[in-house]
């Protein structure tokens, strides 16, 4: 490993985040391919495009709540998690999108070849990343949510229920991405189309959200939102009609890890050009 990694050096010293990878190797190469993605999301503009529209988001949903008030604080984030849940989906669609296609745009995705790391791990890594920044997006949103609840003078604000909105929030955060490994496998397989990709996501995503009646059970979302807030959503749903819910989002993650898994053994032939 030692010796394929100094035979490599010569084309990735000149790229400092191929450089990054190669020393963050050892160890745990998960965690390692994990950070590496954080530190290269720092040197990026999607981060300040989420945070803008989470803050945008956060304006409308408090002018709306405080002119139309909730009846208490578990009404109040409720109603706020269910839109969002709505919402996350495309963002982190498109996060993904930004951070797979980075390997293609700077050129770093055939020099990590020489590096012995398979593509369906950087692929795994990526989904995983994607999970941490969807739990930290969720937890950004309890922030905001409290401070909501006091614009719009929620009294009964209690620990207990502060404690819950934070539980809520993290099964939203823990749930959602697997509802988007439709997307995943499109990206991977779109190889650098940044948009044909995003124009997926965008479908996928609204196709997902506006259906959530009618397509629940044969669209991860839709089947993920009835999951989630099917109280909500004012629909009776027995034991049954969720265990067909989960089937739906389980069957899509393994067709989503199987193509890609025969997609990479027969792209590395071709040395991903």
């Amino acid at each position: 490993m030692i010796l394929l990694l100094r035979c490599s050096l010569p084309f990735i010293t000149a790229n400092p985040e191929r450089m990054e990878m190669v020393e963050n190797y050892g160890g745990n190469v998960m965690i390692n391919l994990i950070q590496t993605e954080f530190s290269k999301l720092k040197r990026q503009k999607t981060i300040f495009t989420i945070m803008g529209v989470l803050l945008l988001f956060w304006v409308g949903m408090t002018f709306w709540n405080y002119h139309v008030p909730q009846k208490n604080f578990e009404d109040f984030y409720m109603k706020y998690g269910s839109y969002i849940a709505m919402l996350l989906p495309f963002l982190l669609g498109l996060l993904f999108i930004k951070i797979y296609h980075a390997e293609y745009q700077n050129d770093t995705l055939k020099e990590l070849l020489q590096i012995p790391i398979p593509m369906s791990r950087l692929f795994y890594a990526k989904i995983l990343f994607l999970f941490l920044a969807a739990v930290i997006i969720m937890l950004m949103n309890c922030l905001l949510i409290i401070i909501s609840a006091v614009i719009c003078r929620v009294t009964d604000i209690t620990a207990y229920q502060t404690l819950m909105l934070i539980r809520f929030f993290l099964t939203i955060a823990l749930s959602m991405p697997f509802a988007m490994f439709p997307v995943f496998l499109i990206t991977a397989l779109a190889s650098g189309n940044t948009i044909f990709s995003s124009t997926v996501c965008f479908i996928y995503s609204l196709a997902g959200t506006i259906g959530v009646s009618h397509l629940a059970g044969a669209h991860p979302i839709s089947s993920m939102l009835n999951i989630l807030f099917g109280n909500q959503l004012l629909l009776i749903t027995s034991d049954g009609e969720n265990l067909m819910y989960i089937v739906d989002v389980v069957f899509f993650v393994f067709i989503t890890v199987f193509c890609v898994e025969v997609f990479y053994r027969v792209k590395r032939g071709d040395k991903y050009k």
